[in-house]
């Protein structure tokens, strides 16, 4: 979306995006970028961060911002639809642990889960990382989000913009 920041101008805020390409609902973080590109600003960028968790590592290790904010779909078990914002809980994983997140990010796998927990093994993961869920209602094939998760976006972006400030 933007030119990339040099350190000198690093932004206070990461808001990015973890998506299943294509995967119905799981597409959701793509989508809520698509909406969130307006608030870019010195302090703020926005990025699509669904190409890999140790590529996402490597962005926060360039860009060190003091907060990270991840939207996305997340399958927890929730009724479909639910909308959570919460706050990243610690993460303490053994070696073995990150050696095997590190792993499943280098197939591809993308969740925002495996995000968190490969740059906190990385020593990358902001102290202030908020995470912008919504429940899945379809992850078929498709270009398309369910009717649920179209609504629950609206919602999560509203969240997401709170969270930034």
């Amino acid at each position: 979306m933007s030119a990339p920041f040099s350190r000198s101008e690093r932004p206070r805020v990461l808001v990015g995006g973890v998506a299943q390409l294509y995967q119905g609902d799981l597409d959701l973080g793509r989508l809520a970028v698509e909406r969130l590109a307006a608030l870019e600003s010195d302090d703020v960028l926005v990025e699509e961060l669904s190409y890999g968790a140790v590529a996402v590592a490597q962005r926060l290790e360039e860009l060190a911002p003091e907060r990270l904010v991840l939207v996305g779909a997340v399958a927890r078990g929730r009724t479909p639809g639910t909308v959570e914002r919460r706050t990243a809980a610690p993460i303490s994983l053994k070696p073995e642990e990150v050696q095997q997140s590190v792993a499943d990010a280098v197939t591809g796998y993308v969740h925002v889960d495996l995000v968190l927990d490969v740059a906190h093994g990385l020593g990358v993961l902001p102290a202030d990382a908020i995470l912008v869920e919504v429940e899945p209602a379809a992850v078929d094939p498709s270009d398309r989000l369910s009717p649920v998760a179209e609504r629950a976006l609206a919602e999560a972006v509203a969240l997401v913009r709170a969270a930034h400030e």
